[in-house]
C-alpha cells in the first residue's frame, strides 16, 4: 500500500499523543535504535517504527514530547492500541499543517533575482511537502525538486531553471556537509507516483560519471570557494509505505 494512499483510510481519533513522519538515512534509524538498547531497551521498546520512503530514504515515526519529539517503538504503538498503518495516517495528517500559503517560504538567492522555496522552523513540520507533494508542485508553480540536507531544512525549487538548480545543489551539498544532524545531499524531484532521485552537487575536483546523454554538466562558478557540478542520479520506481514496519534496512 502507498504511503500516500493511507491518507484515504479512516483513523480512530483515540487519545492518542501527537504522531508526525520523519524522513532520514538508514544509518540515523540504526542510531537510535542503537541509543535504545545503550539505556537499556530491547525488542519491540528498541525498535523505532519505520519504512522505506524512496531511495536511500526511510521514514519514521515521531511523537512530541515536551519540547521535542522522539521516535515512535512498536511498543508505543502496542500501547496506544494503534497499528502502524493508523499511525501513519495520523502521523500525515499532523504535517499536513507544515504546508500553508506562507510555509515554506519564498526565499530569493542572495545577489540574484530567483527564488527558492525554505521550511526551517525546526518544529517537526518542515517535511510536509515530501507528504502533500501535488501542493507542493502548486505552491512551486511546475515540477519541483527537493533537497532535505539536515533535519529541521526543507528545499524545493522549480526544475525549470538549470541555473537555480546549480545554485540549490550547491546550497543543499554545503547545509548537508556544515549543519548538524545531516540526512543527504541528493535532490529528489515527485514523478507523479513517488520520489525519485534526480540529483546532486558534489566538488568539481571529483570526477562525476559522464551521463547517458553526453558530457558532463558544467561547473557552478563563482558561488563558493570549492565549485559544483550536477551529478546525475539513478531514478528509482514508485516506493510502498508497508502496512507494517519494514525492518530490513540497505544503505
Amino acid at each position: 500500500m502507498s504511503w500516500l494512499l493511507v491518507l484515504a483510510l479512516p483513523v480512530a481519533l483515540a487519545q492518542t499523543p501527537d504522531l508526525l513522519p520523519e524522513v532520514v538515512t538508514p544509518s540515523v534509524e540504526t542510531t537510535w535504535e542503537a541509543h535504545h538498547r545503550a539505556v537499556g531497551l530491547a525488542g519491540d521498546a528498541a525498535d523505532v517504527v519505520c519504512a522505506d520512503f524512496a531511495e536511500g530514504l526511510r521514514v519514521c515515526l515521531r511523537v512530541r514530547e515536551g519540547p521535542g519529539t522522539r521516535p515512535v517503538t512498536q511498543a508505543d504503538l502496542d500501547r496506544w492500541g494503534l497499528d502502524p498503518t493508523a499511525a501513519q495516517a495520523r502521523a500525515i495528517r499532523s504535517i499536513a499543517r507544515g504546508m500553508t500559503p506562507d510555509r515554506p517560504a519564498e526565499i530569493q538567492v542572495e545577489g540574484d533575482p530567483r527564488t527558492y522555496l525554505l521550511s526551517a522552523e525546526g518544529d517537526g513540520l518542515d517535511q510536509a511537502g515530501l507528504f502533500s507533494p501535488d501542493r507542493l508542485v502548486l505552491r512551486a508553480g511546475g515540477p519541483v525538486a527537493i533537497g532535505i540536507p539536515a533535519r529541521g531544512v526543507f528545499i524545493a525549487f522549480v526544475l525549470a531553471d538549470p541555473d537555480l538548480a546549480r545554485i540549490v545543489a550547491v546550497g543543499v551539498r554545503r547545509a548537508f556537509e556544515t549543519l548538524p544532524d545531516p540526512i543527504t545531499d541528493t535532490l529528489y524531484t515527485w514523478n507523479g507516483q513517488a520520489w525519485i532521485p534526480w540529483g546532486r552537487g558534489r566538488p568539481a575536483s571529483e570526477e562525476p560519471p559522464e551521463p547517458a546523454g553526453g558530457s558532463s554538466p558544467p561547473p557552478v562558478e563563482a558561488l563558493q570557494p570549492t565549485a559544483y557540478s550536477l551529478q546525475p542520479a539513478t531514478p528509482c520506481g514508485p516506493v510502498p509505505w508497508p502496512t507494517s514496519p519494514a525492518k530490513g534496512r540497505s544503505g
